[in-house]
């Protein structure tokens, strides 16, 4: 039984050590629910399909069995922001009914939806069922909230925006506090704040491939958006541990008792969760606030727990958040890390050959870096490692543009002293007035100014944030190269 006023919904990478790390951390019972999908079940999602986990429909059935055991909801995400109108198509709308028919008798009662048919659909036939409205609806205001609360849906993902407008947060849980639906935010994601490419980014995800990616240029582009103006990173409306008191206040001052928080990803190694759900349960985390919060390091990909061996994950990598990226394989076995000069690869990697004894250190002293690792097998002409996800369209790209775009996703290290943060978020709730403001950041260039500009979240980055301004600056070469050459195409032979 939650013994907290408020309760976390967890990302899940089906990895049976998250219940232990539950056990651990979670000593008020307070996470009520994981939430996943599997990665082969015909349907889009809220995340590239290729980096989801690999498991069966019987691996499912029996970590929904565990999850029951414990008193965990299993929510199953059908959160796509489009379903390419294939709740319409007479042959696949029946696959999608039939499917949700099974995941139903296996014991899964709670649904994340955001087709207006389906939700009608779900809360039809199954009248004991629990309807989450995921965050590809947008509901960004109360308006917006009403006409899915009529609709039927029982819970609601709130638009990030709501995280840092105290005033609306709290309207909406007085307005809700003596009705069934319930309101959710989402703590530990980093989207841009008011993001405007957030629709054609969920396009892009739902109509991803599970068998292959595709290159994430909104993934990219974002990352580059934060990495050349680290207040970004301020802005995006993120909830750290430490600050998870003020809403369960506020859920307490308003007597709202559905107000939940979620934690991300499900698309995350476990080392990842494990961070996760103890920074969160214990409300305090000591380190860089990167590596709580979906941000796109390589080092927390995510592969099938129970494949791994020694530490060392299995054969089927990926790179991702939220949306997607080339897996290690792609990004640059056998080749360097992520200062190789602008001059490309090396050569073995360009001939497809393994590289000849001594090569690799004799190569990296003589562009001036860090010698690349000899013990992996260097990328082949014919494409990626076995077990990898294949890259779309990939026998028309550039190999060296191919080894370019694999090297962004090894983002330079930015490190957010989690602790100077202390304070950060009380000026939020005090002035209330982000929805009033430009980031000087994110919107004015330089020597540009506006009588509603913002600078508090920059003046904030100067004390909290630390990076190498050279690895910095080469990577944003290599970044908007790589942008560049998606955008006129170049990137294709």
């Amino acid at each position: 039984m939650n013994m907290d006023s408020i309760s976390f919904d967890l990302g899940c990478n089906f990895d049976y050590k998250l219940f232990d790390f539950v056990d651990q951390y979670d000593k008020k019972h307070a996470i009520t629910s994981f939430f996943g999908k599997l990665k082969r079940d015909g349907l889009p999602g809220g995340r590239t399909a290729s980096i989801i986990p690999d498991f069966t429909l019987d691996e499912l059935s029996d970590y929904v069995k565990e999850c029951h055991k414990r008193n965990i909801t299993f929510n199953y995400l059908i959160n796509p922001l489009s379903l390419d109108q294939n709740e319409l198509d007479p042959v696949v709308g029946k696959q999608i009914r039939e499917f949700i028919h099974t995941l139903y008798d296996m014991g899964i009662k709670a649904y994340t939806i955001n087709s207006p048919i389906l939700v009608k659909y779900v809360k039809r036939e199954f009248k004991d069922t629990f309807v989450t409205l995921g965050l590809y609806a947008y509901p960004t205001t109360i308006q917006h909230i009403e006409y899915w609360r009529n609709w039927g849906v029982d819970e609601i993902t709130l638009d990030h925006g709501f995280n840092r407008k105290f005033d609306a947060l709290k309207n909406l849980l007085t307005q809700y506090k003596d009705t069934d639906l319930h309101l959710r935010v989402i703590a530990n994601n980093l989207c841009l704040r008011e993001c405007p490419f957030r629709l054609a980014h969920g396009t892009f995800v739902g109509h991803s491939d599970p068998e292959k990616f595709t290159m994430d240029y909104s993934l990219i582009n974002c990352a580059y958006k934060k990495v050349t103006n680290p207040a970004a990173i301020l802005t995006s409306e993120f909830i750290r541990p430490e600050d998870v008191h003020f809403y369960r206040e506020l859920a307490e001052e308003t007597g709202n008792k559905n107000f939940s928080i979620k934690l991300v990803d499900r698309t995350r190694t476990t080392d990842f969760l494990h961070r996760v759900i103890k920074s969160y349960m214990e409300e305090s985390y000591d380190g860089n606030l990167l590596d709580i919060v979906n941000w796109p390091q390589a080092k927390t990909i995510v592969t099938r727990p129970d494949q791994a061996k020694d530490g060392v994950p299995a054969a089927e990598p990926s790179v991702g958040m939220p949306a997607g990226g080339p897996p290690p394989g792609v990004i640059g076995a056998g080749g360097p890390p992520m200062g190789m000069p602008v001059g490309g690869p090396p050569p073995w990697v360009m001939e497809g050959r393994p590289p000849r004894p001594g090569e690799p250190e004799e190569w990296a002293k003589a562009h001036g870096i860090t010698a690349p690792p000899t013990g992996m097998p260097p990328i082949s002409a014919g494409g990626p490692p076995v077990g990898a996800p294949k890259m779309r369209w990939m026998e028309f790209l550039k190999p060296e543009a191919m080894m370019a775009y694999g090297r962004t996703m090894h983002l330079p290290k930015l490190y957010v002293d989690n602790k100077k943060l202390d304070g950060f978020i009380e000026h939020f709730i005090n002035n209330n007035n982000c929805s009033k403001s430009l980031c000087v950041n994110d919107i004015l260039e330089s020597g540009q100014t506006a009588p509603n500009a913002c600078s508090y979240c920059t003046n904030w980055a100067k004390k909290v944030i630390s990076y190498d301004e050279a690895e910095v600056a080469q990577w944003k070469d290599l970044c908007s190269g790589i942008l560049r050459s998606i955008e006129d195409g170049s990137i294709y032979r």
